[in-house]
C-alpha cells in the first residue's frame, strides 16, 4: 500500500487522498491528506467520518500572514508543535460555517487569489496550520509534507488534512494505518521519503 514519490505525486495532483505517515520514533501517526484545491464538502465530510481527528488546513506560513490571519502564540510547546493558525470562516458564501460544505467554501476562498483580509471572519471553524519556512529541511512533520506535496504536483501549497484516529479513539499506528487506507481506498507515503527527496533538491 506503500507508494513511491511520484506515484504519491500523480494522486495528489489527481484530488485523491493519502495517508502521510510520521515516522515511527517521532509521533508515529498518520494523517489523511488532500490537496486543497481539490477540497469539496463531499471529501471534508468523508475525512471527518473516517479518519475522526481534527480538520485542518496547511499552507504557509507567508499566505496566511498575507490574508491577515495571524499565528497563535506558543506557550509550552516544544520546537516540534505544529504552527497553529487562528481558526477562520469566509465571509461570504457560507451560514455558521461548521458544516463540511461551508468549511469547503472558506478553504476554497483562501486559495482564491483575489481573497485579502477582509474576507475571513476570526474566529471560525477551519483551523490552519504554518508549515516552516524551511519546509521538510526544518521540520519533518506532516503539515510540511502535504504542503510539500501540493507544491510538487504544482498545485497551490496547501491541503486538508486530519490525523486518523483508531476505532477505540486512540491514535491509529502500523498496520492499523494501512487497513484503514486499503479499506478507505487510498495509498500511504511516509515523511521520510519526502524529507530525502527534498534534501535531494537542495544539493
Amino acid at each position: 500500500m506503500f507508494c513511491s514519490l511520484d506515484e504519491a505525486i500523480a494522486d495528489f495532483r489527481a484530488g485523491q487522498f493519502l495517508v502521510l505517515v510520521d515516522a515511527a520514533e517521532r509521533e508515529d501517526e498518520g494523517d489523511l491528506i488532500v490537496a486543497a484545491e481539490h477540497v469539496t464538502g463531499a471529501k471534508i465530510n468523508r475525512m471527518l467520518k473516517d479518519a475522526r481527528g481534527m480538520l485542518h488546513l496547511a499552507t504557509t506560513e507567508d499566505h496566511l500572514a498575507r490574508l491577515g490571519i495571524g499565528l497563535i502564540e506558543p506557550h509550552n510547546a516544544d520546537p516540534n508543535t505544529p504552527r497553529f493558525g487562528l481558526p477562520f470562516d469566509a465571509v461570504a458564501g457560507v451560514t455558521t460555517g461548521v458544516s463540511a460544505a461551508d468549511r469547503a467554501a472558506s478553504i476554497l476562498r483562501v486559495l482564491d487569489p483575489e481573497a485579502g483580509p477582509g474576507d475571513f471572519v476570526i474566529p471560525g471553524h477551519v483551523l490552519p496550520l504554518a508549515a516552516r519556512p524551511e519546509g521538510l529541511l526544518g521540520r519533518q512533520g506532516h503539515t510540511e509534507g502535504s504542503v510539500e506535496l501540493a507544491r510538487w504536483a504544482g498545485l497551490f501549497p496547501a491541503a486538508v488534512m486530519s490525523e486518523v484516529m483508531a476505532a477505540d479513539g486512540s491514535m491509529a499506528r502500523g498496520q492499523q494505518l494501512v487497513d484503514f487506507a486499503r479499506e478507505f481506498g487510498c495509498r500511504l507515503i511516509d515523511v521520510e521519503q519526502l524529507h530525502r527527496a527534498a534534501r535531494r533538491s537542495e544539493t
